[in-house]
């Protein structure tokens, strides 16, 4: 058979029509053969070192390019396969065609035949440069503090991510680069204002809510914020904060990076699954609304021939309508683009009893049933409810899929300990062990015909909601999908 740079054609045929995932990948990406070589690569890739996108489709100079890496790569995945394990992480620094170096954390997955056997390894490359100078910064700052505050100032000024210093929610300092994030012209027009009028109104729960873990239990883990620009424009920045000593009171220091960029190619990413998955529920849709259908025109020729109308055909024909109007509306909300999302408290349950109405149209054709055990208080959390619904359309779905035969989902919603919890159970063909640890690797699939992207996309949602996603499963048994969701209090609660 022919073969091209390590991996056959029916292989490579199969890569291409994976390419728009990977190439739109928000991470350098690569597919390297078990001797070290390059076989594909992303344009994240080329932008991550510095080559021109064309160099996509002529790739072999990189094996000298970067051999060093490559040989690091082939013998951290001989490690790999001689320790039988699928996946692994190696610092390497590379050289970026700027010449300056990069230190790069290196993802390894190994990438196996349908007979088990290595066929080549799948590397996502992480950029840890900034990372590790903000790290190290920081670090020095806080020596640097004891010493100058006027040395501390030098070291921010020159930072090239985003420094906001508050106090009590009030920002006293910005550096030059958190100047260019928010547009503003100079420090005057940022000192003394609350960091409430910088975030979203759509995150002041969420910065609520970190204030009072922070009170509680001195921890502030790192933040994701959609900010107001002093122009208007809006922005996602990621970040982190240190408690320090500013000006001889405690302070607290944000580092912010702005990810408004990365989340656009998350957005395509998850519109482009929306997209797959409305169109393979339409013909479930069409079969459900022609029912309902049938039943109006039935009702219309009954009243046109009856001397007297019927109340009663009236009321069945307004609740068929409604029907209608309620499946073709929860169609439209899935499949159609969305512009910015905005967090907010929103209860969970109402968002689960419209996800199971749309997909008992697809499990009917199937004869699955989707039985709903829920409390009768509300769960309420912090989320964007067209991305929540994606993650329960896509367990279900993934339910359906795994089921040969006839048999029930069941969903059950709970509340936990400050969690709550949503379980989705089917009575499928189950996973192995290792199975489950590759869930979530890109192009790692159960089904005979898909690309692993959409529970990648679900865990990714779930985690930007700072919630976890637990698997428990049984070959020929089932799988049970746990998300569990940060709990808040309801609108209500708040106000009084």
């Amino acid at each position: 058979m022919e073969k091209e740079r390590g991996f056959t054609v029916p292989l490579r045929d199969h890569f291409k029509r994976l390419d728009p995932a990977f190439q739109h990948a928000a991470i350098g990406m690569a597919l390297i053969s078990l001797h070290g070589t390059f076989l594909q690569i992303n344009s994240a890739f080329c932008d991550l070192l510095g080559h021109p996108r064309h160099e996509l489709h002529s790739i072999s100079h990189l094996d000298d390019a970067y051999s060093d890496v490559l040989t690091a790569i082939k013998e951290f995945g001989q490690t790999l396969r001689s320790g039988q394990l699928l996946s692994g992480t190696l610092e390497q620094p590379m050289q970026h065609l700027a010449g300056r170096l990069l230190q790069i954390k290196i993802h390894l997955h190994l990438i196996l035949q349908e007979d088990g056997d290595p066929l080549h390894y799948l590397a996502q490359f992480e950029d840890r440069t900034p990372w590790m100078d903000i790290e190290s910064r920081i670090r020095a700052t806080e020596t640097l503090l004891q010493d100058t505050q006027h040395s501390y100032h030098q070291l921010l000024e020159k930072m090239p991510l985003a420094v906001l210093i508050t106090k009590k929610g009030i920002i006293q300092y910005v550096n030059p680069a958190g100047l260019r994030l928010i547009h503003a012209k100079d420090s005057s027009e940022v000192i003394g204002i609350p960091t409430s009028d910088v975030v979203d109104n759509s995150y002041h729960v969420a910065l609520s809510e970190r204030r009072k873990k922070f009170a509680e239990s001195q921890a502030l883990p790192t933040i994701t914020y959609l900010i107001n620009s002093l122009d208007g424009q809006q922005k996602f920045v990621d970040g982190f904060t240190l408690i320090i000593s500013y000006e001889g009171e405690p302070a607290a220091v944000g580092v912010f990076k702005d990810i408004t960029e990365q989340r656009q190619k998350e957005e395509y990413m998850m519109q482009s699954e929306k997209l797959t998955m409305a169109g393979q529920l339409a013909a479930g849709i069409a079969h459900e609304i022609r029912n309902p259908l049938t039943s109006i025109n039935g009702f219309m020729k009954l009243m046109r021939s009856s001397k007297q109308s019927s109340e009663t055909y009236y009321d069945i024909i307004e609740s068929e309508l409604k029907r209608i109007e309620l499946i073709v509306n929860e169609l439209l909300a899935l499949s159609k683009p969305q512009g910015q999302h905005h967090s907010k408290p929103i209860d969970i349950l109402p968002v689960l009893d419209q996800v199971i109405t749309l997909m008992r149209v697809q499990s009917a054709l199937k004869n699955i049933e989707i039985e709903l055990e829920r409390p009768e208080s509300s769960l309420w959390i912090i989320g964007e409810t067209n991305q929540l619904k994606q993650v329960f359309i896509n367990l279900l779905k993934n339910g359906m899929d795994a089921m040969d035969a006839a048999g029930t989902i069941r969903v059950s919603a709970r509340s936990g300990d400050q969690e709550a919890l949503i379980n989705v159970k089917d009575e499928g063909r189950g996973m192995t062990a290792e199975q489950i640890e590759r869930l979530g690797e890109p192009f790692f699939t159960t089904k005979d015909t898909g690309t692993g992207l959409g529970f990648m996309i679900t865990q990714n949602i779930i985690h930007n909601h700072g919630g976890s996603i637990q698997v428990e499963s049984v070959p020929d048994q089932g799988t049970t999908f746990t998300v569990k969701l940060p709990m808040t209090p309801s609108p209500e609660e708040v106000q009084a």
